[in-house]
């Protein structure tokens, strides 16, 4: 493949190649007061519509998963039968895990995903769990009660995404080989001692230890404190 080839592959140089449509989402919302985010997954290669905060957080998270291999934030509706009618419904994500299979997301605040709901979450939650069991995949219903505590890994992995995004369709061999050698000759390594070498490009830096963190290649403690030059890196299991 080209240079060229690649660039378009990646979308490089040419945007319009990666424009979603943003009215379906804003219409969608209705009265619903959420925001509508535009997020480029690094894990799926391509731009994507979130609609609302937690569905978001939720995603983000899921780009920092090694367990995690893709996910489709735009699946196609699921119908089942709910008080003798047919329902159709549409799920916020199907996660494909790399053990081969797969689970069935949907994204609520914690007060719509209680046994006491009402409004259009009861049926909508009922029909999508009844599809699941149909199909006999695994359904989770996430909350903004399940992002207790991840704030910094969050903030972390919007940080790592744009780092991957931004080196999209180059170059960082140099950069990990880099990475390697220093890691033969010590068990970990500041991210700041990267950065001061002087035969490396910061940005492809940043985008290649970020990589390397996505898949497991790295790891580092993205749980209790910020990504930065103070950040140790070490091997991971990958």
């Amino acid at each position: 493949m080209s240079d060229e080839s690649q660039a378009v592959s990646a979308g490089v140089g040419f945007p319009h190649l990666r424009h979603v449509p943003v009215s379906p989402a804003i219409r969608n919302r209705k009265k619903y007061l959420s925001n509508i985010w535009i997020f480029e997954s690094p894990k799926n290669n391509i731009r994507i519509v979130v609609e609302g905060d937690v569905a978001f957080m939720h995603l983000v998270l899921l780009e920092g998963d090694i367990h995690i291999a893709r996910y489709n934030a735009n699946p196609d509706p699921v119908s089942a039968i709910v008080d003798g009618e047919v329902r159709q419904t549409k799920l916020d994500a199907v996660v494909y895990l790399h053990s081969g299979h797969c689970e069935w997301w949907e994204f609520k605040r914690a007060t719509d995903a209680t046994a006491h709901r009402v409004g259009r979450a009861k049926p909508q939650l009922t029909a999508q769990a009844q599809a699941a069991s149909i199909a006999g995949v695994p359904y989770r219903i996430k909350t903004d009660a399940d992002l207790a505590g991840k704030a910094v890994r969050f903030d972390n992995w919007l940080l790592l995404c744009a780092a991957i995004t931004r080196v999209r369709g180059m170059s960082t061999h140099h950069e990990v080989k880099v990475v390697n050698q220093k890691l033969d000759i010590h068990e970990q390594i500041l991210f700041g001692s990267l950065l001061s070498d002087q035969t490396i490009d910061a940005a492809l830096m940043l985008g290649a230890v970020a990589k390397m963190l996505q898949i497991g290649l790295l790891v580092c403690d993205l749980d209790n404190e910020l990504f930065g030059p103070g950040s140790y890196l070490q091997r991971g299991t990958k």
